[in-house]
């Protein structure tokens, strides 16, 4: 039986674990100069705002010259607000400068990114393309995402078993003192698990997003971000378990949830919008999850050896269990529906796609709950072991989901437009910088007709959709006069704006219209969505 489960587990953490990445939250929404700009002269400041609060003193601003050399040594101030970090930089000549950046968001993630601007010449967007990378975490190996997978599993399972235990001691109907000793035992167990992998996902998560810190920044991280309190608070009220627990009901309650609060400061609960809501959320989350795992767990422990026990307890597991998974269920929803900006981003990330995995692991446990439930009224012990094994199994899945998922970016990042389409023989390229609310640039390239006639104008349009009838957002265009293209000029035709600007998030449509020199029309149509990461 247990060689069963540890298989299924297996597979699903082989399944699940290698292809994934961990995605970084905090977003950058605007940059001083902006992503591509072609400016006169060099700006006093380069300056960077995210859409959230960043960690404190672990960041840093550079900006290279065409030759990979540093314009300045100076390093980057963070503002009041922990959104907007900036460098002042001296006047310099001509080129195309390069900024990079890397700053820790307040979920915890690595976040690092590039993009170009130029000073007194024209810059290929060719070039601006293949250098800009916002927002990115940097790929981290197959081997390191599973290792960071498996360990965050682990250190889940021993926390939502280790509050389980805590709270369920003070209602298990014991059948014996050596029954009460022995819970007591798996308890203590409980507790070493517990600080070991917690010891150990710590340091997996010191090696993401710390790993090139001095001392002193790390200091400054632990001390002013809430990722480091709730280590720092997580590794006291292990300590202080060894000493206390299980000896008053009223302490283990505040002392769980002391845990539990501590815990969910460390993750997507605190970086959203409503840090309060998604907090109480999470909270909610862990305590239900933690009564049902543990209550399940120690059904399993006892089940063969001590089935008069077992029998005593699950009448109370099995009422429990079933507000617990209704709470579950629900926080489970409202956090979801917290997070992300649209329904449909669940299946455009990782993280939603796991989620939904989770979600139909619930409602397999659902299930199970029910049948147990059944078997329970009419007194058939025997065929309730079936159904214990099967609950185990799908909890080791989420929990393994949970762990898994647990630091990917649930909200999907806006990302850069590349459209080609050809129509009526013309051949149509249209790029913009990474599309969001607020002003942005667009770039046309359009292939001349094939009859023989020139190209007269070249119209953009932005329109909202299923947002009733608002017209049209007309987007300026000028001609690129650009050497390069003026020598394409036989071929292709191309068009620019720096004043692409998208109001708020949501569902658009791009619609370019091309009229020829013979009055004949070509339009083209393209379906986007902007999220909004603010």
């Amino acid at each position: 039986m247990l060689k069963k489960i540890a298989l299924l587990l297996s597979i699903s953490f082989f399944a699940l674990g290698a292809p994934l990445n961990v995605s970084a939250h905090a977003v950058l929404l605007d940059a001083s100069p902006k992503e591509g700009s072609q400016l006169k002269q060099m700006p006093d400041r380069v300056s960077l705002t995210f859409n959230e609060r960043l960690g404190e003193g672990v960041f840093s601003l550079q900006v290279r010259n065409d030759e990979g050399k540093l314009i300045t040594t100076k390093k980057a101030t963070m503002n009041p607000t922990h959104q907007t970090i900036s460098l002042d930089v001296p006047s310099s000549k001509k080129g195309i400068y390069t900024v990079s950046y890397s700053v820790i968001s307040a979920d915890s993630h690595l976040v690092q990114g590039t993009y170009v601007f130029s000073v007194g010449e024209k810059i290929d967007q060719a070039i601006t393309n293949d250098t800009s990378n916002q927002g990115g975490n940097g790929k981290q190996s197959s081997f390191y995402n599973i290792g960071f997978s498996l360990v965050e599993t682990f250190y889940y399972l021993a926390l939502l078993w280790l509050v389980g235990f805590v709270l369920w001691k003070w209602y298990v109907p014991y059948q014996s003192g050596q029954q009460k000793q022995k819970y007591k035992a798996n308890v203590r167990y409980l507790q070493i698990a517990y600080i070991i992998f917690l010891l150990m996902s710590i340091g997996v998560q010191i090696t993401a997003i710390l790993k090139d810190s001095n001392l002193s920044q790390i200091k400054i991280f632990i001390i002013h971000s809430a990722t480091g309190w709730s280590w720092m608070t997580c590794i006291l009220l292990a300590c202080v378990g060894f000493l206390f627990l299980l000896k008053n009901k009223w302490f283990d309650f505040i002392w769980v949830g002391l845990l539990l609060v501590a815990t969910t400061l460390n993750g997507h609960a605190v970086a959203s919008s409503m840090p309060i809501y998604t907090i109480i959320l999470d909270f909610v989350h862990l305590v239900t999850a933690s009564l049902w795992a543990a209550g399940l767990i120690y059904l399993f422990i006892i089940w063969r050896k001590e089935r008069e026990q077992a029998l005593a307890f699950l009448p109370i597991f099995s009422r429990i269990a079933f507000v617990s998974l209704m709470l579950l269920i629900l926080s489970g929803v409202l956090y979801t529906l917290k997070l992300l900006p649209d329904i449909t981003a669940l299946f455009k990330t990782t993280w939603g796609l796991l989620l939904l995995a989770k979600i139909f692991m619930v409602m397999l446990v659902a299930g199970v709950g029910i049948l147990i439930r059944e078997h329970l009224r009419k007194s058939d012990s025997p065929g309730l072991a079936k159904f214990l094994i099967s609950d185990i199994s799908f909890m080791l899945i989420i929990v393994l989901i949970v762990g898994t998922i647990t630091h990917l970016n649930p909200v999907p990042h806006n990302e850069p437009l590349v459209w080609k389409e050809n129509k009526q023989d013309i051949e149509f390229l249209i790029k913009t910088s990474t599309l969001s609310p607020g002003k942005g640039s667009l770039w046309v390239k359009a292939s001349l007709p094939k009859d023989g006639s020139s190209i007269q104008s070249v119209d953009v349009a932005l329109s909202p959709k299923n947002k009733g009838e608002l017209a049209p957002i007309d987007v300026p265009l000028k001609v690129n006069k650009d050497e390069n293209q003026e020598k394409q000029q036989s071929q292709y035709k191309m068009y620019e704006t720096n004043n692409l600007v998208i109001p708020y998030a949501g569902r658009w449509q791009i619609a370019v219209r091309l009229v020829t020199s013979n009055l004949d029309e070509v339009v083209i149509y393209k379906d986007i969505v902007v999220y909004d990461v603010k």
